[in-house]
């Protein structure tokens, strides 16, 4: 696991001083700072990225929840407090977890796997959101199961009757729906309509003249409504490169 930056805020020393030994014991903590106040710990919030605040909800000046509130949604916060009556105030603000003091090492070491999990969780679907950004697909179903299909990789559709065939780079999948409703799925500029049974990728285009376009060995018919909007499509790639 990356290093996690954390920093206590709590006025009582001998519960700052338990939970930075507690820290110590974690290799991926890395303990930024000790404060006594919100107000001490402002500026290494400025300077710093900070992924964990182990956050004493009693504080002089502004209270810990009143501070929790204002923080970064990707800021965790552990509440560490005396008092179980502020426990519902403390999920209500969707804090990571509420820690009652005096806090053992084994009530620390859950409240840390807690956040671990939330936080490989984060990753997780961040990672995937990235990938899906950087290389779109679209599932569909075929011989009764859907498949990934990576739109990079997809060359054109044909329609078939009542089914439509998916020409990728390797392969040919068989789908039952119409090349509107797929055409309607796909991102805006990556697929032109060249003829009422064809959708191509503009960037498998190898080639293209007033009636045909070129995938590789392949010749592909322009139709005949579809040739003023095929020629403005396919010059303005021209154009571009």
């Amino acid at each position: 696991m990356s290093a996690i930056n954390c920093i206590i805020i709590e006025d009582e020393l001998p519960a700052s001083i338990l939970l930075e030994l507690h820290i110590a014991k974690f290799d991926f903590l890395d303990l930024k700072g000790k404060f006594t106040s919100v107000s001490n710990a402002q500026n290494i919030l400025k300077s710093h990225k900070i992924d964990l605040i182990f956050l004493d909800i009693n504080l002089p000046g502004k209270s810990g929840i009143e501070f929790a509130k204002s923080l970064h949604a990707e800021t965790a916060v552990i509440f560490t407090t005396a008092y179980t009556e502020y426990a519902v105030q403390g999920f209500e603000i969707d804090a990571l977890d509420y820690i009652l003091k005096p806090i053992s090492l084994e009530r620390f070491t859950k409240a840390i796997n807690k956040y671990s999990k939330a936080r490989e969780f984060n990753e997780t679907i961040l990672h995937s959101k990235k990938q899906e950004k950087e290389n779109p697909f679209i599932f569909v179903k075929c011989e009764r199961k859907m498949v990934k299909l990576f739109l990079e990789e997809i060359s054109y559709f044909e329609s078939q009757g009542n089914y439509l065939l998916i020409f990728t780079t390797t392969e040919c999948y068989k789908t039952y729906q119409s090349i509107t409703e797929m055409q309607e799925k796909l991102p805006e500029g990556l697929f032109c309509r060249i003829h009422r049974s064809f959708l191509v990728a503009t960037n498998k285009i190898t080639g293209f003249s007033t009636s045909i376009v070129n995938i590789k060995n392949k010749q592909l018919p322009i139709g005949r409504f579809y040739h003023a909007y095929v020629s403005r499509i396919l010059n303005s790639l021209h154009n571009y490169h």
